[in-house]
């Protein structure tokens, strides 16, 4: 027989194996019991663990909520720095206006001594001439104003050639002394001084108008009225007197004593 003719038991298709010869049938049929021990597996298989919290979106909260705690606690340190500034601003405020308070008391007290007005002014150009001249001797300059106090002392106002105000407190007793001196300015010497005779000329004409007592003259620059003059009266009232260059009364006002 010849060798080269296979027989049917023989042939290479018979010798192949079944796996070989049906590849695509193997592949689409899976083998027995497969299919159920894959879902005894799923259906056994412990559930996925839940996703860990990220770390970086810890950090993140976390540093907001320091970050958040930081500004509030600055913004809490700036609005209590704050509110002492102004407390301290306040607090300033209101020294200051004790102490504008206790200055205007002081200077009250120098025109009252408890509402008695008995020894408030004179009636006497001496007495006036003699204050003004003790104050020129303690400071410098021309007296343009004298304002008499309820304690019987004066406040006298001196201008010096270059502008320059200083002023005299006289006291009762005809003593003098320099309570301040302002620096020069551009007003130059007075055109009006508070000599002897314009004393004499502006008492004479006041107390013709007002009868009281003098309690304050001043002289401006003001060349329709430069001499300004308050008189109180029996009756307990400030009597304002404007007076021309020539002493003549030229107006009047009255102002109750409070």
């Amino acid at each position: 027989m010849d060798d080269k003719n296979s027989t049917p038991g023989t042939s290479p298709a018979a010798a192949q194996p079944a796996d070989d010869r049906r590849p695509e049938a193997l592949a689409a049929s899976p083998a027995p019991g497969h299919a159920g021990r894959a879902d005894a597996t799923e259906a056994s298989a412990p559930a996925a663990p839940a996703p860990k919290r990220s770390r970086t979106r810890g950090w993140l909260i976390g540093g907001g909520a320091v970050l958040t705690a930081a500004i509030l606690t600055g913004g809490g340190i700036a609005l209590g720095a704050e509110m002492a500034d102004e407390a301290a601003d306040l607090a300033a405020s209101a020294s200051s206006d004790d102490s504008d308070d206790s200055r205007d008391a002081d200077d009250s007290s120098d025109d009252s001594t408890n509402g008695d007005v008995s020894n408030l002014g004179t009636a006497s150009a001496d007495d006036l001439v003699a204050m003004i001249d003790a104050a020129s001797a303690a400071g410098e300059g021309e007296p343009t104003s004298i304002d008499l106090k309820r304690d019987g002392s004066a406040e006298v106002t001196l201008e010096a050639a270059d502008g320059a105000e200083t002023e005299v407190r006289v006291d009762a007793g005809g003593e003098a002394s320099v309570v301040s001196t302002e620096s020069a300015d551009d007003d130059g010497a007075p055109l009006y001084v508070l000599d002897a005779d314009a004393i004499a000329a502006i008492v004479d004409a006041a107390l013709a108008e007002a009868d009281g007592r003098i309690v304050e003259i001043e002289a401006d620059d003001d060349g329709t009225s430069p001499w300004d003059v308050t008189v109180l009266t029996a009756a307990g009232d400030f009597v304002e007197l404007d007076l021309d260059a020539g002493f003549a009364v030229v107006s009047t006002g009255t102002d109750t004593d409070d």
